[in-house]
């Protein structure tokens, strides 16, 4: 799954119908349901049917995590609240998920984070995000590669012997 959050106060969450002539009015083709309550629903919101939409959660916020980082910490400043959209990676999906994500973080003056590459989005630029336009990160969050130390442990070496065997058995057997 791949998220957009956004993060922003939730005093100025807008209507789900100010919020659907917004996205109209920015241009985008995503017909979001105006009938929705931004402040209490949770799950799949179609835009407008089954075939195009993305999962909507929107959560109180008060400490950031380790995904966010510290530079991520001091962009989103004293938002109180996150709302995240969620799709699976189809394009009509993400179209529609980036859409209403730039458009909630323009309405609400709140910051974007793009999980996928790891910026954080000033509401200036959302929408120059959405449109797949210029626009520069106010943070970016770099992720740790994870790396395991390689052990030699019993079920390693027990492999690692088994294929010694089968190379000098090789070996012998084509003298």
């Amino acid at each position: 799954m791949i998220t957009y959050n956004v993060f922003l106060d939730r005093t100025r969450l807008p209507a789900a119908a100010d919020w659907a002539r917004t996205i109209r009015e920015a241009g985008f083709e995503v017909q979001l349901n105006a009938e929705f309550e931004p402040g209490s629903f949770s799950g799949y919101l179609p835009c407008p049917d089954d075939r195009t939409g993305f999962e909507y959660y929107l959560e109180s916020f008060t400490t950031p995590t380790l995904e966010i980082g510290d530079a991520g910490a001091q962009a989103i400043g004293s938002r109180n609240a996150v709302a995240s959209l969620r799709f699976s990676g189809r394009s009509s999906d993400r179209d529609a998920a980036s859409a209403a994500a730039a458009t909630l973080a323009a309405m609400t003056d709140g910051v974007l984070f793009d999980t996928e590459p790891g910026h954080f989005i000033a509401a200036d630029e959302a929408l120059a995000w959405a449109r797949n336009e210029r626009y520069q990160p106010i943070a970016t969050y770099h992720r740790r590669a994870m790396r395991r130390k390689a052990r030699l442990t019993p079920p390693i070496i027990l492999r690692l012997l088994i294929i010694l065997f089968l190379v000098l058995a090789i070996y012998w057997l084509r003298k």
